[in-house]
This record gives structure tokens, sequence and C-alpha cells, in this order.
């Protein structure tokens, strides 16, 4: 009974920890802070002259660029996806939420793959785990692997699933924490001007 308790208040000490550090990181973040504390997850920036020309993994700055492996081995640089709309999701296979956004990312990609590229990245885990589950979810669209969590650091982030918007030009006008719809990146893009709906939608 006293280990279950010792258990159960080194829980809550770590988790009262835990939300501070989000805490403190959130408010530091001006780009997210407006909405990573209130009951929306998603914000952006509308109007081009708010861009800035500096690189920065924040709102309205160019996005960080990195290269990183992709399922087949190959390397590939954010950079190199210019001249198109980038969806740039992290995510990892035992995140809960992050399997419940997949078939809504795939769904995504099968209907605008002409219009935005989504990129995938895998935060932590081997390529061998991360093509067996892609696969058997039947998962197309692009996937990279980060098993030194880079690109995690780089873009400061503190959970998955969070995700990007990113203009051709390579701006950040778009970031979203926790799961996605197709839906909502339909939105997302569109009033950004950067998506036309399809009928279906």
């Amino acid at each position: 009974m006293l280990a279950r308790l010792v258990v159960a208040g080194l829980i809550a000490v770590g988790a009262i920890a835990l939300g501070v550090i989000s805490y403190a990181f959130f408010t530091n973040r001006s780009d997210l802070s407006r909405f990573a504390l209130t009951s929306g997850r998603g914000i952006f920036v509308e109007d081009p002259k708010e861009l800035k020309d500096e690189i920065a993994a924040s709102l309205g700055y160019r996005a960080p660029d990195f290269t990183l492996p992709d399922l087949s081995g190959q390397s590939v640089s954010l950079s190199s996806l210019r001249g198109k709309p980038v969806l740039l999701n992290f995510w990892a296979t035992w995140c809960s939420p992050c399997r419940q956004e997949i078939p809504e990312l795939q769904e995504f990609h099968q209907i605008y793959s002409d219009q935005v590229v989504l990129l995938g990245v895998n935060w932590g885990e081997d390529p061998k785990t991360v093509k067996a589950f892609l696969d058997h979810l039947g998962v197309s669209y692009r996937n990279l692997v980060d098993e030194r969590g880079t690109a995690f650091v780089l873009y400061r982030l503190t959970g998955i699933p969070e995700s990007f918007f990113i203009d051709p030009e390579g701006y950040i006008r778009g970031a979203w924490i926790g799961p996605l719809t197709a839906k909502e990146i339909v939105q997302g893009f569109e009033r950004l001007g950067l998506l036309t709906p399809k009928e279906s939608e």
C-alpha cells in the first residue's frame, strides 16, 4: 500500500513539473502561446506583410532546413520541396493521437497531393519499425526518420503530433498542436490562399 502511495506521489509530482515546464516553454514561444494555453489548437499568419526574412521555428519566419533519410534510405531536405505548400507533421508510432491522425493525413494526401506536399517526420524510432507500421496502415505519403531527434530539437517541440503549414517560399504560415483532420488541413491551407478545395470536400 505504501509503495503504491509513493508511486502515485511521484507521478503527481512529475505531472506538475511537466506542466510547469510546458507552460514556461509555450509562454516563451509568443507565436504559439495564444493557442497552446487556450481551447484552440491552431494559429495562422494570413497577411504576407507579417512575414520576416529570417530563419526560425516560429510563425512568419522561414522554416529551418534539415536533411533526413526517408524509408528507402534516400536523404531528403525540407528546402528541396520549395515551390509547393508543405504540411510538415511530427509523429511517432507509440503516440495514440498520432495513430488517430494518420488516416486523416492519408485521406488528405490522396485528394490533395497535386496541391500540397505532405511530409511526415517520425521521431526517435528505427526505419524498420516505422515502415512496418505505415505499410500496415496503407500510408503512401512520404515519411522521414529522425532517429536522433535532430528536427524535433530544431523545431523546439515538446510533444507530438505537431504540424506546420509551410508556404511555397518556405515560410511557416501555420502551426497546429494535436491531431488534425483532413477537413482542418484543407481549411488551414485554404485560409492562406494556398489550396483550392475540390468538390468532394
